[in-house]
């Protein structure tokens, strides 16, 4: 900070042989003295004349009175309302399946290590030795006149009883009301 006071303090900022005549600031005019200055007077900075601008005119814009409202904008919103309940109770029945699915696999994988083991437990009862000297000599094989096949390859029949669904509005209304009921039931 000292060194940039002292550099300042100097009124020249040159080197060489200018460096030894601090009244010459680099230019060929001469600075006018104090008196001088005194006696003429200060210039006065120029008033800026201020330049008139159009102002921003904006379009009028004209607004619409609101109108009543649509009829079918209105179907539209029940419809996406009931479709949306539908969406969710689907969810619903989806995730009701998925639990019994998983708690029946889960059945399943016990009763096949229970049938392993009962199968097991058999396969000890049923000793041919044991038969053989309790029968004596007389278990023989059966022969081909004794041997009886079942012909499966005509194709199997099934017959559904299932209730009766009732057809044209009737039939809708009861739809209707069994999705209705399996509606209410999700959020009871």
């Amino acid at each position: 900070m000292a060194a940039y006071r002292r550099r300042t303090a100097t009124t020249y900022d040159t080197y060489g042989s200018v460096a030894y005549a601090p009244a010459y600031d680099g230019s060929a005019v001469r600075v006018p003295r104090r008196q001088e200055e005194v006696l003429q007077p200060a210039p006065r900075p120029r008033q800026r004349e201020q330049v008139r601008r159009r102002t921003l005119e904006r379009a009028q814009v004209q607004v619409r009175e609101a109108g009543q409202v649509a009829p079918f904008a209105v179907v539209g919103f029940l419809a996406v309302a009931v479709f949306a309940a539908l969406l969710i109770l689907s969810y619903a029945q989806l995730a009701v399946a998925n639990d019994a699915m998983v708690t029946l696999r889960g059945q399943l994988s016990d009763l096949q290590a229970e049938h392993a083991t009962l199968s097991a437990q058999y396969e000890k009862v049923f000793d041919m030795d044991k038969l053989q000297a309790a029968v004596g000599g007389e278990m023989a094989r059966p022969d081909s006149d004794q041997v009886t096949y079942i012909d499966l390859s005509e194709p199997d029949q099934v017959t559904v009883y299932a209730e009766e669904r009732a057809g044209g509005l009737s039939g809708v209304l009861t739809g209707a009301g069994r999705v209705l009921d399996g509606f209410l039931e999700y959020f009871r």
